[in-house]
C-alpha cells in the first residue's frame, strides 16, 4: 500500500475549506476595520493623483495597503472613471500601484506568528465587542480579523500535513512546475474566490508543510495576478466604456508581467532565493517549509515592483490599446434622472461615498436651478402648452432626488463614526431642501401660472426694477447655495445667510411697487395682486431654503475640517 493511501479525505477537505473560509472572513473583517480607520485618509491620497505618474503609483499602493485589497482599489477606479472624476490615463499609475500595495498582505501572512494568534484573537475580540470608542472598536476588528486570518492559514497547513507522503498529491505539485498549469490553476481559483491573497495563503500553507517547490508557487502567484482582474472587469459591466477600459488596463498590465516572468520562472526563483532568508541547516521538506513562505511573498513583491517599474513608461500605449479594445461613446450623459456619481461599490466606505453624494447633489441643484428659472419665465408669459414642458424635467429631478436619498439611507447603515453620521444628516437636509425648491418651482409656481391663465390675469405689466431686483437676488443666492454643496466655503455661506434682511427689504419694495401700480380699484387688480403676492411668498420660500442649504453645507465643511479631510470635493484636477 502506498504511504498515505488511507488518508481521511473528508477531514482534509473539511479543514482546508474551513481554513479558507476563516481566512477570507478574517480578511474581510480586517479590511472593514481598515476602511473605517483610514476612510478620511483615502481622500488625502486621492488628492495626489494628478501630480505625477509616480505619485499616482504611491497613491494606488497606499490606498490598497489601507483597504487591504487591490481588487477593491481597482473597482473604485472603475467607479471614478465611469463618473468622469478621473481620466483613464490618471488611473493607470494607480492600478500599477495597487498591485504593489497588495503585496503588503502577502508579506504579513508570510510571517509565522502562530504563537501570538490566540492573543490577537482575544485582544481583538475584547476591543471589537466592548470598546466604546469607534477607533478602538475598529482597531479591534482589524486585530480579530488578523487573528482569524492566521488561524485559517494554520488550519490549511494542518489539513495539508498528511499529504507530505501522499505520492499522487506530490506528483500534482511537481506537475505545476509547468508554468501553464500553475498559472491556469491560480487564475481560475483567484477568480472564483475573488482574492489573490487567498491563493497566496494556500501557497504559503502548502509551502509551510514542504509540499510545494518555489517554482510551482510562483506559477500559482502569477496566475493569481491574472485571476484578480476578473472582479474589476465584472464591475465595469453596465457602466461606461471608460470604466471597461480600467478593467482592461488592469488585465493588460498583469498579463504583460505574467507573460514575461512565465518564461524565466527557474531564473526568477533563483533570484528570489538569493534575496530571501535561507535555512541551510535543514534539508528536504523541512527546508522547503522554512524557506518557501517568505520566498513566495518576496516573489509576489518583486513581480509587482518590477512590472510597475518597466511598464510605467508605457502608460500611453497601454491606455490607447484599452481604448481601442473598448471604444468610448461620444454621446453625452443621456438620462438626467439617473445618478451619475453614486457608486454602489462605495456603500461600505462612507468617507469616499459622501463626496460622491455632494457631487450628485450639485447635479440636482443645477437641474432645480434651471427649473426655477423656467418656472419664473413661464409664470409671467407661459401658455398651457409651454407649462406642460416643465413636467418631464420635473420628473427627472424628482427621480434623481429619490436616488440620492435612497443612497444616503444605504450609507447610514455603514457609517463608522459620529462625524460620518452627521455628514449624512447634512446631505439628507440639503437633498430635502432642493426637493422642496423643486416643488416650489414645479408645483406652487405652476399652480400660480395655471391660475393666471384661468383668470385671464396680466401680471407682466407689474415688472419693475424692484421686482426684478428681488427675483434676481433670490435666484443668485440660490445658485451660490448650490455651489457651496460641492465646494463648501465659509465666506460664501456667510454672505448667503447674512443676506436675509436685504432679501426681506427687496420683497417689501416689490410689494410696495405692485400696490402703487394696481391700487386695488377693481376685481382684476385684486386678482393680480394676490397672484403677485403669492409669487413673492414663493420666492421668499426659495430664499429661506437656500439659507438652509448653505447652513447644512457649512456644517458639512466643519465636520470635514475636523477630520482633516481634503477640502476639494473633486478627485480630478
Amino acid at each position: 500500500m502506498q504511504p498515505g493511501a488511507n488518508l481521511n479525505l473528508i477531514e482534509i477537505v473539511g479543514l482546508l475549506v474551513g481554513g479558507l473560509a476563516l481566512f477570507l472572513f478574517g480578511l474581510e473583517l480586517m479590511t472593514r476595520g481598515l476602511k473605517a480607520i483610514a476612510g478620511s485618509r483615502l481622500q488625502s491620497l486621492l488628492g495626489t493623483l494628478t501630480a505625477s505618474r509616480f505619485r499616482g503609483i504611491l497613491a494606488g499602493a497606499g490606498i490598497t495597503a489601507l483597504l487591504n485589497s487591490s481588487t477593491i482599489t481597482t473597482v473604485l477606479l472603475v467607479g471614478f472613471v465611469s463618473a468622469g472624476l478621473m481620466t483613464l490615463q490618471q488611473s493607470i499609475p494607480m492600478i500599477m500601484g495597487a498591485n504593489i500595495g497588495s503585496t503588503l498582505t502577502a508579506q504579513i501572512i508570510a510571517f509565522n506568528i502562530s504563537a501570538i494568534t490566540p492573543f490577537l484573537l482575544a485582544v481583538g475580540f475584547l476591543m471589537y465587542g466592548f470598546a466604546k470608542r469607534d477607533l478602538l472598536r475598529e482597531l479591534g476588528g482589524v486585530l480579530l480579523g488578523l487573528g482569524l486570518l492566521f488561524l485559517g492559514i494554520e488550519m490549511m497547513g494542518d489539513a495539508t500535513r498528511p499529504l507530505r507522503n501522499y505520492e499522487p498529491f506530490i506528483a500534482i505539485m511537481q506537475d505545476m512546475r509547468n508554468p501553464l498549469i500553475g498559472i491556469a490553476i491560480g487564475a481560475v481559483f483567484t477568480a472564483i474566490v475573488q482574492s489573490s491573497a487567498a491563493t497566496l495563503a494556500i501557497v504559503i500553507a502548502l509551502g509551510s508543510q514542504g509540499l510545494i517547490p518555489l517554482e510551482s508557487g510562483i506559477a500559482l502567484i502569477l496566475g493569481a495576478n491574472v485571476g484578480t482582474c476578473g472582479t474589476a472587469l465584472l464591475a465595469s459591466i453596465g457602466k461606461s466604456a471608460e470604466a471597461a477600459q480600467v478593467g482592461i488596463v488592469h488585465l493588460l498590465f498583469n498579463l504583460l508581467g505574467v507573460l514575461f516572468f512565465a518564461f524565466i520562472i527557474p531564473q526568477f526563483a533563483d533570484f528570489v532565493r538569493a534575496i530571501s532568508p535561507s535555512a541551510p541547516e535543514l534539508t528536504g521538506a523541512a527546508r522547503l517549509a522554512a524557506e518557501t513562505p517568505r520566498q513566495a511573498a518576496n516573489a509576489h513583491t518583486v513581480f509587482s515592483v518590477f512590472s510597475t517599474l518597466v511598464l510605467i513608461w508605457f502608460t500611453g500605449p497601454i491606455g490607447k490599446l484599452a481604448e481601442k479594445l473598448a471604444p468610448a461613446s461620444r454621446k453625452a450623459w443621456q438620462n438626467p434622472g439617473a445618478p451619475r456619481y453614486l457608486d454602489p461599490t462605495l456603500v461600505d466606505m462612507p468617507a469616499l461615498a459622501i463626496t460622491r453624494v455632494q457631487l450628485e447633489l450639485g447635479m440636482l441643484g443645477t437641474q432645480v436651478e434651471q427649473l426655477v428659472q423656467r418656472s419664473v419665465a413661464l409664470l409671467a408669459e407661459g401658455t398651457a402648452q409651454t407649462l406642460a414642458t416643465l413636467t418631464d424635467d420635473d420628473k427627472a429631478a424628482d427621480s434623481l432626488s429619490t436616488a440620492i436619498l435612497t443612497y444616503v439611507g444605504q450609507l447610514s447603515d455603514a457609517v463608522h463614526n459620529d462625524d460620518e453620521g452627521r455628514q449624512l444628516i447634512d446631505l439628507a437636509r440639503i437633498a430635502t431642501c432642493l426637493d422642496a425648491i423643486r416643488e416650489v418651482a414645479t408645483t406652487s409656481m405652476l399652480a400660480l401660472s395655471q391660475r393666471r391663465l384661468a383668470q385671464g390675469a396680466d401680471i407682466a405689466r407689474l415688472r419693475s426694477d424692484e421686482t426684478a431686483r428681488f427675483a434676481t437676488g433670490v435666484i443668485e443666492r440660490f445658485a451660490l447655495a448650490v455651489e457651496t454643496v460641492t465646494h463648501p466655503d465659509a465666506e460664501t455661506v456667510t454672505r448667503i445667510v447674512a443676506a436675509k434682511p436685504e432679501i426681506e427689504a427687496q420683497a417689501d419694495a416689490a410689494r410696495t411697487h405692485i400696490m402703487s401700480v394696481l391700487q386695488l380699484r377693481s376685481e382684476e387688480d385684486a386678482v393680480n395682486f394676490r397672484l403677485a403676492n403669492d409669487m413673492i411668498e414663493q420666492f421668499n420660500e426659495i430664499a429661506r431654503l437656500s439659507r438652509a442649504i448653505a447652513k447644512a453645507s457649512r456644517s458639512l465643511r466643519e465636520v470635514k475640517v475636523s477630520e482633516a479631510a481634503v477640502p476639494d470635493s473633486s478627485v480630478s484636477a
